[in-house]
């Protein structure tokens, strides 16, 4: 019974807080700014995060990384918790969205380019692709429902392609726009 409830709020608050600014594909000299969001759970998480900077530097953009880690304190690694861009487990609402703070500038900012590297379709990633101003939206997991203008998923081969695999078609891709 509280499901539905709860999915109800959760589109109206997504209504709600929905950008409006047109997207599309955008060529790699019109953009100066990136967004990238991350999974601190996924294998190679560092190095996938070495590489999105070294091609911002390269390229001259202005990047953003925020990471989503919501892995309980313990055991299986310590959050982010010393990150100011970490979306932790605490920093969502209720109803599983990011509360204002972590996500603020990712979401008042007008960017270029927002890329979701996050294989799922949580709440928390379909409120930041459906309400951050970036011109130009690449996510790694398409949906019912999705704000991407493209999606790059790793096709139909029996190995996984990881974020980084992923990542690097979507700068291969981004390149390749004229």
């Amino acid at each position: 019974m509280f499901g539905p409830v709860k999915n109800m709020l959760r589109r109206r608050r997504i209504r709600k807080s929905a950008s409006n600014v047109q997207t599309g594909f955008i060529p790699l000299a019109e953009k100066s700014s990136v967004n990238v969001v991350i999974d601190a759970e996924e294998p190679d998480f560092d190095k996938l995060k070495g590489d999105i900077l070294a091609w911002g530097k390269k390229k001259g953009l202005d990047v953003g990384i925020y990471v989503f880690d919501f892995r309980k304190p313990g055991k299986d690694g310590v959050p982010h918790e010393n990150d100011g861009t970490a979306i932790l487990r605490k920093d969502l609402d209720w109803l599983g969205m990011p509360q204002g703070g972590k996500v603020s500038g990712l979401l008042e900012e007008k960017s270029d380019v927002f890329i979701s590297l996050i294989g799922n379709s949580c709440p928390a990633i379909d409120f930041l692709s459906k309400c951050t101003k970036a011109r130009f939206k690449i996510g790694r997991h398409g949906y019912k429902g999705h704000a991407f203008d493209m999606v790059m998923t790793q096709g139909d081969t029996q190995e996984q392609a990881g974020p980084r695999e992923i990542f690097s078609a979507i700068t291969e891709f981004i390149d390749k726009i004229r």
